[in-house]
C-alpha cells in the first residue's frame, strides 16, 4: 500500500534509509544522527512531497521529492528513493515512482550514480541522462563540519 508520507513515518524512514544505503552496491556509512538531519532537510522544504510503501505493516520503501519552479512550468525533483534490500526487485520502486510521475507536473528530474543498478532502473523507465549538464563538486582543502570564523573574529 502506498500512502503520503506522514511525520509518524520519520523514524522508520531513517532506519530504512540506513538499511538501504549502507548495503551494497552503495556501501555508505550513514549514522542515525546524520540521516535524521539529511532527511529532515528534505521534509522541511516548502514544497516537499513524500510517499511511503508498506508491505503489510512493514515499511518497504519511500520516495522523497520536492516541486521546483522552472521556465517550462513546475517540475518534481526526486531527492531520494529507497527500498529495503529484502523488498527490492518486487516492483516497489516502480510503484513509488509511478506515484511521483502521476502527479501531473511538466517533468520529473533526479540524480543517480552511473554504473549503479538505479541507473538501469531509471533508464528502463524512460529517463535519459543529459550530456549538456554536469554534476560538479569541490571539496575544501581543510574539510571540517564547522564554519570558519571571518577574518578578525575569534
Amino acid at each position: 500500500m502506498v500512502r503520503k508520507y506522514i511525520s509518524d513515518d520519520f523514524e522508520q524512514c531513517c532506519d530504512l534509509f540506513i538499511q538501504s544505503f549502507n548495503a551494497p552496491p552503495w556501501d555508505d556509512q550513514w549514522t542515525k544522527e546524520r540521516v535524521q538531519i539529511y532527511l529532515q532537510d528534505y521534509i522541511e522544504s516548502k514544497r516537499f512531497i513524500g510517499y511511503t510503501l508498506w508491505d503489510n505493516d512493514v515499511l518497504a520503501g519511500a520516495v522523497f521529492a520536492h516541486i521546483r519552479t522552472f521556465y517550462t512550468g513546475d517540475e518534481v525533483h526526486v531527492d531520494e528513493l529507497f527500498v529495503s534490500p529484502a523488498h527490492q526487485r518486487k516492483g516497489y520502486g516502480t510503484i513509488l515512482m509511478d506515484a511521483i510521475e502521476n502527479l501531473g507536473y511538466t517533468q520529473t528530474t533526479l540524480l543517480t550514480g552511473r554504473g549503479k543498478p538505479s541507473f538501469d532502473f531509471y533508464e528502463k523507465r524512460g529517463y535519459k541522462s543529459i550530456d549538456s549538464l554536469a554534476f560538479m563538486r569541490k571539496r575544501p582543502i581543510c574539510h571540517t563540519n564547522s564554519v570558519l570564523p571571518l577574518q578578525g573574529e575569534g
